[in-house]
């Protein structure tokens, strides 16, 4: 982990070196409402998930802290109820019933209520038998539908059964933002446990080297694997929204070599190169020069 410089930042990734350079993203943290920003959290209701839920054991019989599930779904929800447009954030159970067709909603909730969200599990339908997770980001998708930007967050511990129509259905909603029957949107899968990554992957890059992707900068999936259950809290900390903040940065390196120029806004994932050398860069941004350290564990990626 990369420690940061200054609370601008959110997560700060340094990836491994090729070709004698080191890729490094610098997350800008937001810190204020989206205006009409709706976000959803989808939480995965199938039978692999009851050990984490500590559904497995009898109410009686749970241990204090057995629910691992509920202190980071109420963290996430209180956190995002910040950034959200409304001050809420809405959640379901996705992967409920037979063949895990199925979602039950929980409900809305503000910030001064995540801290009573009840995160047991479904009680309207039956832990799932299968995953399928087209219903839950319909069932968004047409609640959200007025909203500037849908923020959708589905967490999984497993296979998506239904994989190609999420690929179709994210590939209409790319072009239903191109035609302008839709505003932004971004989803962001989160997988736990025993998470199939090769799927998280081709998600994530399913828009590389589209039309909708190269000529109109679609990029609906961002896929990411929590190790455990504190990394799953603080994902919203790595998201690229896409959003251009204003203003103008500069990055450069040790010998003040220009690495990176944003001069007519500043996105809030910024990417840039540097030599494997380089421990630190220097970040001009905001009226203010931050030395950043780039010393720490690397991802993989």
């Amino acid at each position: 982990m990369i420690k940061k410089a200054n609370d601008l930042f959110g997560k700060i990734n340094v990836y491994h070196v090729e070709q004698g350079k080191k890729r490094v993203e610098i997350y800008i943290r937001l810190d204020q409402r989206v205006e009409n920003m709706r976000v959803g959290i989808a939480i995965d209701g199938s039978a692999s998930m009851m050990s984490l839920f500590a559904a497995n054991i009898p109410k009686l019989f749970r241990q204090p802290g057995a629910n691992v599930m509920e202190p980071v779904v109420r963290h996430l929800s209180r956190y995002i109820c910040d950034y959200s447009g409304d001050g809420t954030v809405s959640l379901l159970y996705w992967a409920v019933g037979t063949g895990g067709r199925e979602i039950e909603p929980i409900s809305t909730f503000n910030s001064t209520q995540t801290s009573q969200i009840p995160v047991d599990g479904p009680n309207q339908q039956v832990w799932g038998t299968g995953t399928k997770l087209l219903p839950a980001l319909n069932h968004f998708l047409s609640q959200f539908k007025d909203a500037d930007w849908t923020i959708l967050l589905f967490i999984s511990d497993g296979v998506l059964e239904d994989f190609e129509e999420i690929k179709k259905r994210a590939m209409e909603v790319g072009n239903e933002i191109v035609a302008g029957t839709r505003k932004h949107c971004k989803f962001i899968m989160i997988g736990i446990g025993e998470a199939d990554e090769k799927q998280l992957q081709e998600l994530d890059d399913m828009f590389d080297g589209t039309q909708l992707g190269t000529n109109h900068g679609i990029d609906l999936w961002d896929c990411k694997l929590a190790s455990n259950m504190d990394q799953l809290s603080d994902i919203w900390n790595e998201v690229d929204f896409g959003i251009t903040l204003p203003g103008t940065a500069r990055i450069l390196d040790s010998k003040h070599q220009l690495l990176q120029n944003y001069v007519d806004g500043i996105p809030q994932r910024m990417e840039f190169y540097v030599n494997e050398h380089e421990s630190a860069v220097t970040i001009e941004i905001a009226g203010q020069v931050i030395v950043q350290s780039l010393a720490g564990e690397y991802d993989d990626k």
